[in-house]
């Protein structure tokens, strides 16, 4: 199958633009080397390298830039050349948060020449992310894809357990995979597994965290949970951890988000606070215990104690400069 010159692809949630990317790859016969690249910083000499010249060692590339919506439109511009060639495959990320069924797409990004390209070869592919309304499709194709019967009473109670974020509910529909074993029909007492929505007031914690004033409170809770089961708060915490991620990196970029007035200026400060660099740091620290757990490196009770150890430390260092390291 020959591939598009490039694709642009503009949803919220990095878990589905990961598994949109893969399954584009696939549907190309696979066989890509990933190698990804962050809009909001400078681009480095390898990037320009991997967008427009072939590997002397061969192999196809697919170059994912994310965050293109935080690009200045002069760094813009100096894409259009080197779109569409035949070196490695660009995928395009737009992070934007969504209003009201729609994207908020900036003027200087639709109007670019590779844009319009993209839009008259049907090149842009858009999801607003997981919400209450789309997750039983996402459910319903799991179950499709794995030929699992779900009667429709623990059809609608799986539904309302699940998170509306597909990192985290990848996760749980893992879990319930590997209890089912042989068995292709999912029972009520198989949703027992489910971790519930989380309880935890996160945002406060979180704060807290970010001031340097919660490490003992957050270790007193995390040693709770190792005295009965880790399921009810590992998964929960990576849900609203990446969720409050991406509500930060908005704030952080100026995007415009719907909030409270009170609760929006809590944030916006929270996210000044932190800077980019820290916020990228949680994110890393959310999918290096999420991918523990999968690979069975780590058991739940290991990934969370690792991930609260993590946040401490990450939140106790001197808060670095806005561009990474």
């Amino acid at each position: 199958m020959s591939r598009p010159g490039f694709n642009i692809l503009v949803c919220p949630d990095a878990a589905l633009l990961k598994q949109r990317i893969d399954v584009l790859l696939k549907q190309a016969g696979g066989g890509y080397d990933q190698r990804t690249y962050w809009g909001d910083d400078d681009l480095p000499d390898s990037f320009w390298q991997d967008i427009s010249s072939v590997s002397l060692l061969g192999g196809a590339k697919a170059v994912i830039l994310r965050h293109v919506e935080a690009m200045a439109e002069a760094q813009l511009k100096q894409l259009v050349p080197v779109l569409g060639g035949p070196a490695g495959w660009p995928f395009l990320c737009v992070e934007s948060a969504w209003d009201r069924g729609k994207p908020k797409l900036l003027k200087r990004l639709i109007k670019q020449k590779f844009w319009l390209v993209a839009e008259k070869h049907g090149w842009i592919w858009t999801s607003p992310g997981l919400d209450t309304k789309s997750l039983p499709n996402h459910v319903t194709a799991w179950a499709k894809q794995q030929a699992i019967n779900i009667p429709q009473p623990v059809f609608r109670k799986l539904c309302s357990l699940l998170p509306v974020d597909a990192a985290a509910l990848g996760s749980e529909l893992d879990k319930l995979d590997l209890v089912l074993g042989e068995r292709r029909e999912l029972e009520m007492t198989d949703l027992e597994l489910l971790a519930p929505v989380l309880e935890l007031d996160f945002w406060n914690m979180l704060d807290a965290l970010t001031q340097g004033r919660a490490t003992i409170d957050v270790w007193r809770e995390v040693l709770r949970e190792r005295s009965s089961s880790s399921d009810n708060l590992l998964f929960p915490l990576l849900s609203s951890l990446t969720r409050e991620c991406r509500l930060l990196w908005q704030l952080m970029h100026g995007e415009d988000v719907r909030l409270p007035p009170w609760l929006k200026d809590k944030k916006i400060a929270t996210a000044q606070r932190m800077g980019p660099h820290k916020v990228r740091a949680m994110f890393t620290l959310a999918l290096e215990a999420d991918m523990g757990v999968k690979t069975g490196e780590k058991s739940d009770t290991q990934a969370l104690e690792s991930l609260v150890a993590g946040l401490c430390a990450l939140f106790a260092a001197p808060a670095p400069g806005a561009r990474r390291p």
